[in-house]
């Protein structure tokens, strides 16, 4: 497989020397330690210690619109054989229109998936699988923003059950300026299908799995200078189908939002859920059907984050988190450093002036 690649990337490099292309590159590292104590015994509490790395190169045309990007995300949690590792390919299409606020991927896109909110995908699969397969598409605009996703997590063979998410999202806001600030009023809903097929073997007892989320939601922030706050709330709901059991649909809904702040280098954040358990045919299919966090399947659940960010720029980002979880059945304490490197063109030698769409979005941050 990274031979292919290395041929791959060889022939991406030929064409930007050949053409009139440019050539691309980036480097993402990620450094993370963080220590777990968790009650739940099916969720034990643990020490992580991994970085993370994704180099990148490839060659755009058309002032940028058009990229082709290579190379691998190399995972190694830090233990003492140094077992563990994954070491992924990342290939994939990119076409950016900044004017029109249009921007599509295709392929092994790295690190995709810590934009998905943690109802749709935990921290730990964050951690360890960041890349999606499949394609992402966005519109923004001035007062409302369309996107989706398909990640295809498992293909079908004898042994293995195809498995597959689509997720959409909908959103519109309202801004309006002030002279202590800017004013964010936003209408928006989340629409999420993950699909568990049968394996191709199909053996006796083995049936298809639906999982449908939707969070409807109102946001309401408000930005100043050196601070912002945000305020969230909405309806979670999911409904879930096992076709080879009963055969019939279980509805989950719930409570869902929470309150997020920002002043200089510190943020704190409170989210609450309460309602229906969550993720009821979790026992039977895990993370493989399942992939958000698992304190959802509990009828209530309290998330606090509180972070001090000591050192970022454009390309270093140095942070440290509490995070503490309390359910009805069990509680957590999460404690976290996490040190960010990132660097590309747009961001070296002459480009370094040039504007960057990167992780640009008109919609206040997410939960």
């Amino acid at each position: 497989m990274l031979k292919r690649l290395a041929v791959i990337l060889i022939a991406v490099m030929s064409l930007a020397v050949v053409g009139a292309q440019e050539l691309e590159w980036s480097v993402d590292m990620n450094a993370v330690f963080k220590n777990s104590e968790v009650e739940r015994s099916e969720t034990p509490g643990e020490t992580n210690i991994f970085t993370r790395i994704t180099p990148l190169i490839g060659v755009s045309m058309d002032s940028t619109r058009h990229r082709i990007m290579g190379g691998v995300t190399w995972y190694q949690p830090m233990n003492d054989r140094m077992h563990g590792y994954k070491v992924v390919p990342a290939l994939y299409y990119q076409y950016k229109n900044s004017e029109k606020g249009l921007n599509f991927k295709i392929g092994m896109i790295p690190n995709e998936r810590p934009s998905m909110p943690i109802y749709l995908c935990s921290d730990s699969i964050n951690r360890m699988s960041p890349n999606v397969n499949g394609l992402s598409i966005a519109l923004f605009k001035p007062h409302f923003l369309v996107s989706a996703m398909l990640d295809w997590r498992q293909i079908m063979t004898n042994k293995r059950r195809e498995a597959f998410m689509v997720i959409a999202d909908i959103g519109w806001r309202n801004l309006h300026t002030t002279n202590v600030g800017d004013n964010y009023i936003v209408v928006a809903s989340t629409i999420a299908y993950n699909h568990l097929a049968r394996s191709g073997a199909r053996p006796e007892g083995e049936g298809v799995v639906d999982n449908f989320i939707t969070y409807p939601r109102v946001m309401y922030s408000h930005w100043w200078r050196n601070a912002s706050i945000a305020v969230e709330a909405g309806l979670l709901l999911s409904c879930d189908r096992d076709r080879v059991a009963e055969n019939k649909w279980l509805t989950q809904a719930g409570f869902f939002g929470g309150v997020i702040g920002n002043w200089k280098w510190l943020t704190v954040a409170q989210n609450i859920y309460a309602g229906k358990q969550q993720m009821p045919l979790y026992e039977k299919y895990g993370s493989l059907l399942y992939q958000g966090q698992n304190f959802f399947r509990d009828k209530f659940y309290s998330r606090t984050m509180v972070a001090a960010t000591f050192f970022k720029t454009d390309y270093l980002n140095i942070q440290a988190q509490l995070s503490f979880h309390a359910t009805d059945k069990t509680s957590a304490f999460w404690q976290q450093i996490a040190v960010r490197f990132y660097l590309d063109r747009s961001l070296w030698g002459k480009y370094k002036k040039k504007e960057r769409h990167d992780y640009y979005s008109p919609l206040p941050p997410q939960f």
